[in-house]
């Protein structure tokens, strides 16, 4: 009974239990029916799985259909119990994770403590608006336009609380969307919606609400808004020092807090309190046209068309003062004070609806919310531009839920820097990251990854310099960084695993890093993997998961993991090896420094190695070893008239014959070889005139043969 007040991971676990008959009871409507967590989240998740059972046998029945039977062989194939145990597994599988099985719903409408139709009922239900969730104030009477025709409308609390009958049929809609679509609503919401002065109500209607006049239009959205900030850097530093914090101002005391730092608190800024949607058109974009058209009108992008007639809005503010000044006399008047007051429709109000380009916007420095992070609200919240800035580590004990704050900046209104966006936003990612493997080490694979990819949503040049001024670590890994966090042995056993050479317990401990690093963005824009290796890389590296786990819960065979897996560890292998590489190409001469080297070589390349005395000496060394190794002369050398004067004549075996008895060192001794040139066998016509011009000259000659020359030499 209360099922309302357990907190809803308890009864999911209870009604998990296998052969386990679960009856819930709650008050859904009424003065006692203010939080619906079970009807808005568990039942309606037990209505989306087609009424648990049938859920069952469909997958069941496309798990046995996926088995089909051999061409050949068939009684040895057994398809029948293949099937069988295909379903079996399917259902087990689904059952373990989701909620299954029949669901039967009862409801009691009839009083059990009051009769039927009680008026003090019906004047409860109507003043607190309780019974605003009914179909007859949910039924739409228009279509549904599109989302992009659609305008957002500011909402005049003052006419909507006139108890006007048009405005207080306006009030139970809004209250109605409010109640089917939250889950916790108090009668304190509706009172601070109707006096808190920091709030505001916006309203999204379809393009012919203007055009109709005679009933009220269909309200597809709205938008309550909470104005935060502006808190003095005094008051912000003293409660921070002592560890206390005021109320109100969620946003700035939570992220001054967690931050650190006091001049958050003095940015203005407002916080998205509700978001509902009509029931009959969630999830079809008009949610995201609210926000959407909020962002442009706090940013200063909605013109508005009554800048010049603020003297005429001046002069009728006076005329409104000066009768409500009179009506307050009256009141006066009476002597009774507020028991003797009359309450009724104020004769003149302003205008219940107004469109944005004819309010004045306020000067924020960002917007933001705080809400239970679910997968369908992130991807709601980032998909309108949202950063997140925090996320709780305790879960909330009705829900089970992680609270988170994100924020956008609105950088046109005030011209404040942003740079603290990028700092807030890379210091949560890291901190994110490291908090996977413990507080949010429960959350789902693909909620924790939906964060992640968030923070890279919108991650570029501009982002990498605000976060590096901030203190962040950005950029592409280098060498040295490397070099700090892995050893060579940790890069060979990433190598060994990436070509399936051993198993991935070898490298479990270089998970967490490679995972963090490639989360960090640290391998640039290069490195891609894949949704479901980016998947994997989360749940098993930094939520330090294992692998029969993930297999559950992302619905895949267990060796199309593994496979997958190792593809993404050999990606990161590769571009960490290719790091090092890097490093040792920019070691290398190269550029301008290996152009200069060239252009010095160059000059040096007719430079002699030696001096000139060396290069004198090792010559006459040379030359000597050639004339004493030849036999015969030289061609080169007989050709030098200068040189061959200085030869000696004679061959080695005339030598040999010659000395051949005689003692060389005895002392100084003469000895004569003779050289005989050979004959020739004919005279030739310039023989004979070399003959003739001799004669004429009055040199000795012959004419015939050659006399015979001996020279005398000393050795």
């Amino acid at each position: 009974d209360e099922a309302a007040a357990i907190p809803l991971p308890m009864v999911r676990a209870l009604m998990r239990q296998p052969d386990r008959l679960t009856f819930l009871s709650s008050t859904v409507n009424g003065y006692e029916g203010t939080g619906r967590a079970l009807s808005l989240k568990l039942i309606k998740e037990l209505r989306e799985a087609k009424l648990g059972r049938q859920a069952e046998v469909s997958a069941a029945k496309e798990a046995a259909g996926n088995i089909v039977g051999a061409l050949s062989k068939k009684g040895d194939f057994k398809v029948h119990e293949q099937r069988w145990a295909a379903a079996a597994a399917a259902v087990s599988s689904d059952s373990s994770e989701k909620l299954s099985g029949p669901l039967r719903e009862i409801e009691l409408q009839t009083p059990i403590r009051y009769a039927s139709g009680d008026p003090v009922e019906k004047w409860l239900n109507h003043l607190l608006c309780l019974d605003s969730g009914n179909s007859a104030n949910l039924k739409m009477s228009g279509g549904a336009p599109a989302p992009e025709d659609c305008e957002l409308y500011s909402v005049d609390r003052d006419a909507l609380f006139s108890f006007h009958k048009l405005s207080e049929s306006f009030l139970q809609k809004i209250m109605g969307l409010y109640t089917s679509a939250h889950y916790k609503n108090t009668p304190n919401d509706l009172q601070m919606l109707s006096d808190a002065p920091s709030h505001q109500v916006f309203v999204l209607l379809s393009p012919s609400a203007e055009k109709d006049v005679n009933s009220l239009p269909d309200v597809l959205a709205v938008i309550q808004v909470a104005l935060e900030g502006k808190i003095s850097r005094k008051a912000v530093e003293a409660q921070l020092a002592r560890g206390h914090r005021s109320a109100g101002d969620l946003i700035p005391w939570t992220l001054s807090q967690q931050f650190g730092d006091s001049k958050f608190a003095q940015l203005s800024g407002a916080r998205v309190v509700r978001v509902a949607v009509h029931p009959s058109v969630q999830s079809m974009g008009y949610g995201s046209r609210a926000i959407e058209l909020l962002y442009r009108f706090y940013n200063g992008e909605m013109v508005s068309l009554n800048a010049g007639d603020a003297s005429e809005d001046e002069g009728d503010s006076d005329a409104k003062n000066e009768d409500d000044s009179d009506d307050d006399e009256v009141n006066q008047s009476s002597g009774d004070g507020i028991l003797g007051e009359t309450v009724k429709p104020r004769k003149e109000l302003p205008p219940l609806l107004l469109p944005l380009t004819e309010v004045k916007a306020p000067k924020l420095d960002w917007v933001g919310t705080s809400f239970g992070l679910t997968f369908g609200l992130h991807k709601f919240w980032a998909r309108a531009g949202m950063n997140m800035m925090y996320l709780r580590q305790t879960k909330n004990e009705l829900t089970g839920e992680h609270s988170a704050i994100m924020v956008r900046a609105l950088p046109k209104t005030t011209g404040v820097d942003d740079s603290w966006l990028a700092a807030f936003r890379g210091d949560t990612k890291r901190r994110f990251i490291t908090l996977l493997a413990g507080a949010f080490r429960d959350l789902e694979v693909r909620l924790a990854l939906s964060a992640l990819e968030g923070f890279d949503s919108k991650k570029g040049k501009d982002f990498d310099d605000k976060s590096g001024r901030a203190g962040n670590m950005v950029g592409k890994l280098t060498a040295e960084e490397l070099e700090s966090v892995m050893t060579p042995h940790d890069l060979k056993r990433l190598e060994l695993y990436g070509r399936n050479l051993c198993d991935h317990h070898l490298v479990a401990d270089l998970l967490p890093t490679i995972s963090k690093l490639y989360f960090m963005g640290r391998f640039g824009s290069d490195l891609t993997v894949s949704s479901v290796q980016a998947a994997l890389l989360c749940g098993i590296g930094l939520q330090n998961r294992d692998v029969d786990s993930l297999t559950k819960e992302l619905n895949l065979p267990g060796n199309q993991v593994l496979a997958m897996f190792n593809k993404a560890v050999r990606k990161i292998s590769i571009a960490l090896n290719a790091t090092l590489e890097a490093k040792e190409k920019e070691s290398l001469i190269g550029g301008e420094t290996r152009k200069k080297a060239e252009e010095t070589a160059e000059r040096m390349r007719d430079v002699a190695e030696k001096t000139l005395e060396e290069d004198v000496a090792d010559a006459a060394t040379e030359a000597m070893k050639t004339l004493q190794d030849s036999s015969n002369n030289d061609s080169s050398i007989s050709k030098d008239g200068e040189l061959m004067q200085y030869a000696i004549k004679g061959s080695d075996e005339q030598w040999s014959k010659l000395l051949d008895g005689k003692d060389v060192k005895a002392g100084p001794a003469t000895v004569q070889i003779q050289t005989v040139r050979p004959k020739r066998k004919a005279v030739d016509e310039d023989d004979i005139e070399q003959e003739a011009q001799r004669e004429k000259l009055g040199r000795k000659g012959s004419g015939g043969k050659k006399s015979k020359k001996s020279k005398k030499r000393n050795r």
